[in-house]
């Protein structure tokens, strides 16, 4: 009997003691559990943190390397429009030269040799273009006024055609203070081909207004029959009907045109005057051309030719 409870009591401290061991080992696997789920969590907290910090180093990284390629585009422009305009300076010459040269050839093409041929005598002209019409502008005193004589276009020598007289006017201002005519002299010479087909490949227009004096000007003509000789003068002086300038016009630039800088016709050669305070001084010459205004009033009313 004491046998049996002393082994009876022995199985319950066991049992108890067995039954500790397990409650310690439950308790200690739901700690471990538990701090494993804090750790995983933390874990993924922690990758979470990570990945948005990844995202916004990546985004730095974009920003900076966009705006780098926009300063840098920026920069490129800036340099590439101030290269530019530096190149446009250092070319402005060049093109103020070329674009002088392409205006000077101009004239030069629409400047025309004109002969005379009953009275011998060489002169220039203009071809022109007016109310829809091709003409030949001259000075009137390369033909009689009333005389049927013979005028030839002329080119490089040779006779290119006959020309008729449109409207023909030559009065000197000498004559006009004789007769107090208020025109105060006037010398302008219309010419049309008479074979209607040919028409000219080049004209000049007329200048809307005329230019102020000291202005520059181009002078175009055939000195002593050198054809298309251009040099620049400068009109100094409005009187009656002309426009008076310095240059370097001589015989045979008699009905050559005077030109704005921009290449319009403001005047057509007419003569030059001596001016001399004695005889024993040289003279200084000046030239008088046939104004803007007075070639207006002059074609103006042009007269009807024959088969129109």
């Amino acid at each position: 009997m004491t046998n049996l409870k002393r082994d009876l009591i022995e199985a319950i401290v066991l049992g108890l003691v067995i039954g500790a061991i397990g409650i310690l080992g439950i308790v200690q696997y739901q700690q471990t559990k538990a701090n494993d789920t804090v750790t995983i969590g933390a874990l993924t907290s922690l990758k979470s943190d990570i990945n948005i910090l990844q995202d916004e180093i990546i985004y730095a990284e974009n920003y900076n390397n966009f705006m780098f390629t926009v300063m840098n585009s920026t920069d490129n422009i800036i340099l590439g429009t101030q290269q530019g305009l530096i190149k446009a300076v250092e070319n402005l010459p060049n093109k103020i030269k070329y674009d002088k040269f392409q205006l000077e050839q101009k004239l030069k093409q629409v400047n025309v040799e004109i002969e005379n041929a009953t009275l011998g005598v060489l002169g220039s002209g203009v071809s022109i273009k007016y109310k829809g019409e091709y003409y030949i502008l001259s000075a009137g005193h390369m033909a009689t006024v009333g005389a049927k004589e013979i005028i030839l276009l002329k080119e490089n020598g040779n006779t290119i055609c006959e020309l008729e007289i449109v409207k023909h006017s030559y009065i000197t201002p000498e004559e006009d203070s004789e007769t107090g005519d208020a025109t105060k002299g006037e010398d302008l010479l219309l010419l049309k081909p008479k074979d209607w087909d040919i028409q000219p490949r080049f004209y000049i227009e007329l200048a809307d207004v005329e230019p102020v004096t000291g202005t520059e000007v181009y002078v175009v003509g055939n000195p002593l029959g050198i054809e298309d000789v251009i040099s620049n003068g400068r009109n100094i002086v409005y009187h009656n009907n002309f426009m008076y300038y310095i240059d370097h016009t001589y015989y045979g630039n008699s009905g050559g045109g005077v030109y704005s800088q921009d290449g319009k016709l403001i005047g057509i050669v007419s003569h030059m005057l001596p001016l001399q305070p004695n005889r024993f001084v040289p003279p200084y010459m000046i030239y008088g051309a046939v104004r803007l205004s007075v070639i207006y009033d002059f074609l103006a009313e042009i007269p009807l030719q024959v088969g129109e």
